[in-house]
Parts: C-alpha cells; structure tokens; sequence
C-alpha cells in the first residue's frame, strides 16, 4: 500500500490518508491534520512534531501512561483448553490464570478469532476440551457457557456486537435480561442500577443512557459493548480487536479498565493485530499461524521480532 502511494505521489498525486495509527503517519505523511469532535484542531508538519503532541492535539489532554497495567503474579488456572480442533483451527492447547491478560498475536487468518468461536461454542467443536474451573464446556451452546462464566467481545462490533437505533440502555443490559424480567414483571430499578453502574464506570461519553448508541463514537460506542458483557459478571472476558477503529484517548481508557478488571481478578483473552498493544498489555502472549500455536512468549522475552518470527514461521 505505501509503495503504491508514494508512486501516485511522485506522479504529483495528492493523496488523504487517514489513521489513527502514529508508525504509518509518521512513514508515509508529509504533514497532518488532526481532527477532534467534528472540528479541525491544527496541521503540524510531520518532520516537526511527535507523536506525543500528536496524541494531546486528538484527546484534548496530555497522555501521561498510555497503557496502564500492573503486573503480578498470575497462578491459579482458570481456563484449561487442550487439543481443540474445529473445521478452522487445529490442535489449540493453552490455560489461562486469574488475573492474567492472555494476549493473541498472529496475522489475519491465523485462526484467532476462530480459536475464540469455539470457546463460545459459535463454532463446531470435532475434537478436544474447554474447561472452566474444572468443568466441561466443549459443545455446549453459548448461553451455557455465558451462564458458566465466559464472555465474549467481538471483533465486529458494529455488525456482532450493538444494535445501533436502540439505546445505550437497551444494548447495555441485552446480556442480563434474566436479572430484572420474571414472567411479565419487570424490575426498573435493578435495570437502572445496572445501566448506571456501567455507563459510569466506564466513564461512556454521552448526554445520557437513552442516547441512541448509533450516534456514539466508536471508542464509547466499544465501552457500552464492553459494559453490556461485564454485567453478566464474567469469570474470564474475551476481547477480539477491543480498539480496532477507536481513538487514542478511548483506547487508554479501554486499557486502564482492562488493568483493573485483571486486578479484580477477572481473566482476560486480548485478542489484537497491534503488537505494541499486545506488548505493553500482556502477561503472555500465545502466537498463532495456520488455525495452530506456533509459539507462546512471556512478556519479558517478548519482542515484534519475535512475535513476527513465529507468525511467519521465520
């Protein structure tokens, strides 16, 4: 892609790329215009300015930890996967401890995504175990394994993930109807605390919980998904691609509420095509390639060269 813009360029092409990724605006823009809120904030050359300021120009605000994690020692195992095969991955073997981010590297297609399916129960299991603090939940449907502990987040979230004419309310309690509707009767005010717990204390930008989640930035948009999963009080939480297409600034509060759920106890699965994401967030990182693990890194070893050496078999 760069090397075809820079040929349109040197044709005396104009092109407009935009990202919110730093590395690719800092390797193929001359200058860059940052946008906040529906409003031009400035342009800055990119030879002149860092990313750094680049980062306080889109949030508004300086960034003073970007990845927010604090790492202890994780031993007890939650989630015990071995041997699972579907018709898109083979042989997946892996466990998970509490309090742990278990981050997934690996290109597009490697079988990520799909290893998550499975563990759902979304996708046909021909062969293996899922286990759940000792209990069995390799075929079983997804509403059992939501009801033993694991949630899911997925990686598309407009289409997988919200309901965009409805409500934030509506879409942030979709996954614990049980908790407030017996028969006909519904419990209004279980349903308000919940909605209220989350929409606070995920910090969601919006004038109120009837805001239509449709009109919500991606990035708050992404916190309400994250909310609607975590109501159901999940033992293990599985994040597919949590900040793919949102900004900088939600993106640092998505890690930060990652570091405490960990805290608290909660295990993470961070699925991510970002490496410095993957690096910064994760206690381990399992890489993947061909529907297979091809290798399993602790944070102190871990690299991009490393990772990327396993992704493609180097």
């Amino acid at each position: 892609l760069f090397e075809n813009v820079r040929k349109l360029t040197k044709k005396g092409i104009g092109v407009i790329y935009i990202s919110h990724r730093m590395s690719e605006l800092q390797e193929i823009a001359d200058r860059v215009t940052v946008m906040r809120d529906g409003e031009y904030i400035a342009t800055k050359e990119v030879a002149a300015t860092t990313n750094d300021e680049l980062v306080a120009l889109m949030v508004g605000r300086q960034l003073e930890n970007y990845y927010t994690r604090t790492f202890n020692e994780c031993r007890e195992a939650v989630l015990e996967v071995q041997g699972l095969t579907t018709d898109k991955i083979r042989d997946v073997s892996f466990t998970l401890r509490k309090g742990e981010i278990l981050g997934f590297a690996g290109l597009v297609g490697a079988g990520r995504s799909e290893t998550m399916q499975a563990i759902f129960g979304l996708d046909k299991i021909t062969s293996g175990s899922v286990k759940l603090y000792g209990q069995e939940l390799a075929g079983k449907k997804p509403e059992a394994i939501l009801a033993a502990g694991i949630s899911l987040v997925p990686e598309d979230r407009k289409n997988e993930g919200i309901f965009p004419s409805m409500a934030i309310s509506f879409n942030m309690t979709l996954k614990v109807l049980k908790e407030f509707i017996r028969g006909i009767r519904v419990d209004t005010g279980k349903e308000r605390r919940i909605v209220d717990k989350y929409f606070r204390d995920l910090s969601v930008k919006a004038p109120d919980t009837e805001t239509l989640i449709g009109s919500l930035s991606g990035g708050n948009q992404q916190k309400v998904v994250i909310g609607s999963w975590l109501a159901s009080n999940p033992k293990v939480l599985i994040l597919d691609e949590p900040t793919r297409g949102i900004d900088v600034g939600s993106k640092s509060e998505i890690y930060a509420i990652m570091n405490e759920l960990a805290k608290s106890g909660v295990s993470i699965i961070m699925v991510s095509s970002e490496l410095p994401e993957i690096l910064n967030m994760s206690d381990r990182i399992v890489v993947m390639r061909g529907g297979a693990i091809s290798g399993v890194l602790d944070r102190r070893e871990a690299t991009q060269e490393k990772i990327m050496q396993h992704a493609v078999n180097i």
